[in-house]
Parts: C-alpha cells; structure tokens; sequence
C-alpha cells in the first residue's frame, strides 16, 4: 500500500476539528480550583451568580431568561455548593474545600437536572452526586462501501464472444462498484467513572454488522451470450470464456451465480480523561486499545450443457462447472486517540465524538477454484481461480481509521435518554474478494497468468442510528 499522507493528515485534523457539540447526559464537570472559604458559590440553584460575582451592569437577584432555563432547567454543568450535601438557597456560603482533593467534595454539590417537567428530586436521592456508570444501546441502519470489481460477467451478440472492446458487448456485473442497499447492526458502550466528578472513565464498545450480500444471477434464457471476460497474456488481446453462446459451439441451459459477503466487527477499550469544562459545554479525551475485523469474499459458480461442441474441446452432452473463491479477512490492532465534546441545552442535549484509530492492519487472502465435468473434478481450476493464483497469502499493512458520531438526545427521566445520530467510519487499507480477481489469464495449460497481488482499496461505512442511553 501506498501511504497518502494528505489523506491520514486531513483525517486527524477533521476529527479534532469536526469534534462538535454534544451531550452532557453522563457528562457532570469537575469544578475545578475550590472557592476561598465563605466566599459565595459561582451558581445558585437558579444557575444565577452571587452577588458580587455578577457581570457589570447586572443586579442581585436577576438572570435572563436564558439563565433561568423555565421551564427547561440549567446544563448539568452548572452546579452549586452546599453544605454538607444539605439543599441549597440562593446567597448560601460555601462551607469549605476538602484538603485531600483539588475538586469540591462530592458532598457538597447539588445538580440541576434537566429533565422535561420533572424536579431533580424526581431522581429518588435528590441527584446530590452525578451517576458512576452509563450504558447504550444503538440500532444501526448503514451503507457500504460498493465492492470494487474488474469487468467480470459479459454479454454480447453472438459474433463479439462477450469480449471486451467489442461493438455490442455489455458489462453485466463489474467494472466499477457494485452496491447493494442498507443494512442493520447494533453497536453498545458500557462504561464506568471512576470518581465522583466524573474527570476519569473506563468502559468498552462492540458492534457489529448484519452479514451484506451482493448477489447476481444470470442465465441462457436472459442472455444467449454469455462470458467471462479477460486479458490473453499469450496473445496480448482481450478474449472471453464463453459459458452460454447460440451458435456453434453452441452452449444451453446456462446459469450464472456471483455472490459477494461482508460482515464487520469492531470493538475497543477506553479511558476518557476530562479536560475542559464551560457551564453546559464540555470536553473530554478518550484514548485506548482499537480492534476490528472485516471479512468479505466473493463467490462464482457457473454450468452450462454442451449442445454442440464444436472444437471447444468438450463433448456434445457435457455438463460443465465453474467455481471460484475470493475469501479475505483484515484484522486490524490498534490504538485511538480522539475528543468528545458535549453541549445540553434543556432537556435536548448534543453528542460528538471523532478519533482516529493507528495500528497494523492484518490481512488474509484465500483463492479457490475448481471445474467438474458432469461432476467429475478435472485439473485446470475454475474461471479466474486457477493453479497460477491459488493459494493463501497475507501481509501486514498499516492502516488508520478515523471514525465520527453525532448524536442529539432527548432526557426521558433521570436516568434514561432517547437519542438520534449519524456515524461514519472510514479504513484506509483493506482487501476484498473482488479486489483480489486478476483478469490477466494465460490461458494454456500450465500458464503463468494470473498472479496473485494485494491491491490497496480504501473502505468506510456510513450510517443512521436510534437508541437508548441510561445511567445510574
């Protein structure tokens, strides 16, 4: 694989920068340097400054609407010293910081949930201390990455022999990406904060995605002609292998069947540390361990009666078959490093989050080919699975995978959140079944051609997603 270094270098900037507003469901700030001793707490339970901590111009006892936040309350973030863990009212003192701890006691806070119509209160234990674990749960509705196939199925009039190049031959599958529509999966987070201001956190991620396949049939009654193109190294010029053809020799009774299977599975371990907090917005770095696996294999079967041979080398009444087997699997370990970025406004609140994954990328290929005469295995190998390129083969490569989430979330209950988002993630360096076709053939006994090689192609899945988010 060649590197672009203009591609990795974009990648790591749009995810520092592209790294928006989102939620502060399990986001509760730490507050950073304590306040001296009797002096007033920064925020009231109204989310209004104390008396003498008011901006300019401003009086005792006023905030604008926006602060107030009736009948939506203020952002976690705004939280309010308290005495012992007691209620707080407004122009109440701050008792003291703890002398073990550069943050306010955990006692000490009282948070303003903003939960639609209902009282912090509502939570069973006032909501005095901020939740220790969190969970989610995404259902998933993607699109791939099209595979990226040579020209691998014609048709033509019958004088073109399917060939490329000629007047009347078509593509019937290939040359270019083949796509399919959506698909579904599932992607769940579980996580743990390891103090009462929620500065550090560990938790996990999986997903994984339904298998996708691709799948093309064609048959004699459809097409009369009917080929697999390739390159003849022997005599330098395009040729075809016909498996249905009208005339003499006359091919009948033809199927073809291409298939195409991909399945992904990612998961990683995390830490978030907490690095920067402003009233409702707030910044958190994650990094830790990255895995995925990406599996996709490419599957062509072909048989056909010989109605008259015609010098092609079979016997009038053969039944012949054709099977192919493209299988790769990457496995990718790693390490990732991104932002999370929160913002409530109310009860709706705003989720990003964008990293970028760096490691090794393992990659697996495995070519199988096989032909039969009226079942009966023969030497020779399939259509493009032959004894030149069969075999397994495997390299390591480096790769990278930025990934990005935008998420906007609706507070239910205290402990419970509906969500809507979108998520992208791009892999730089994989190989697929259809990459690994090489349509180069010499097609005499014991020739050369087709060698195997890796071929580079980039990959990413683009996605929709509705879940739940609870924490406790």
């Amino acid at each position: 694989m060649k590197l672009n270094y203009s591609t990795l270098a974009f990648s790591i900037v749009a995810m520092v920068l592209g790294t928006g507003r989102s939620y502060a469901q399990e986001g509760y700030a730490p507050m950073g340097y304590p306040y001296p001793t009797g002096n007033p707490a920064p925020y009231d339970p109204a989310g209004m400054q104390q008396p003498g901590m008011m901006p300019p111009g401003m009086q005792a006892g006023y905030a604008p609407p926006a602060m107030m936040g009736a009948p939506g309350a203020m952002p976690y973030a705004q939280m309010a010293a308290a005495p012992g863990g007691g209620t707080m009212t407004p122009g109440m003192q701050y008792a003291g910081m703890d002398p073990a701890s550069m943050y306010e006691p955990a006692g000490d806070y009282v948070q303003y949930e903003n939960v639609a119509g209902m009282p912090c209160d509502d939570c069973g234990d006032g909501c005095a201390l901020p939740p220790r674990a969190y969970g989610t749960f995404d259902a998933m509705m993607v699109w791939r990455k099209g595979g990226n196939y040579p020209a691998i199925l014609t048709t033509s009039d019958p004088a073109d022999l399917g060939v490329l190049g000629q007047p009347s031959t078509q593509v019937l599958f290939g040359a270019g990406n083949e796509t399919d529509g959506p698909s579904i999966g599932g992607r769940i987070t579980l996580g743990l904060w390891l103090d009462d201001y929620q500065n550090w956190s560990v938790g996990g991620r999986f997903m994984a995605l339904e298998e996708q396949s691709l799948g093309y049939t064609a048959t004699s009654a459809q097409y009369p002609t009917l080929a697999y193109p390739f390159f003849n190294t022997n005599t330098m010029m395009q040729d075809s292998n016909l498996v249905a053809l009208p005339t003499s020799p006359n091919f009948a009774n033809s199927t073809v069947n291409i298939e195409n299977r991909n399945s992904i599975y990612m998961g990683d371990f995390f830490v978030t540390k907490h690095i920067y907090t402003n009233h409702g917005n707030r910044w958190d770095f994650v990094t830790g361990y990255s895995y995925a696996k990406i599996e996709d294999n490419l599957y062509n079967n072909a048989s056909f009666e010989v109605v008259a041979a015609g010098g092609s080398g079979f016997t009038n009444g053969d039944i012949v078959a054709y099977n192919d087997a493209f299988e790769a699997t990457n496995e990718f370990h790693g390490g990732q490093f991104g932002l999370i970025a929160e913002f409530q406004d109310g009860p709706l609140s705003w989720r990003a989050m964008g990293k970028i994954s760096v490691g090794n990328m393992r990659q697996e290929a495995t070519i199988n080919g096989s032909r039969t005469i009226n079942g009966t295995p023969v030497a020779g190998g399939g259509v493009y699975a032959l004894p030149s390129n069969i075999g397994s083969y495997d390299r390591d490569q480096f790769a990278y995978i930025p990934e990005a989430n935008v998420e906007m979330l609706y507070a239910l209950n205290c402990n419970l959140d509906f969500k809507i988002g979108a998520t992208f993630i791009y892999f730089s360096d994989v190989v697929t079944g259809g990459t690994m076709i090489n349509t180069n053939i010499d097609p005499s006994f014991g020739g050369t051609d087709p060698t195997f090689q890796f071929l580079e192609q980039e990959y990413w899945v683009l996605g929709m997603t509705l879940g739940v988010d609870y924490h406790y």
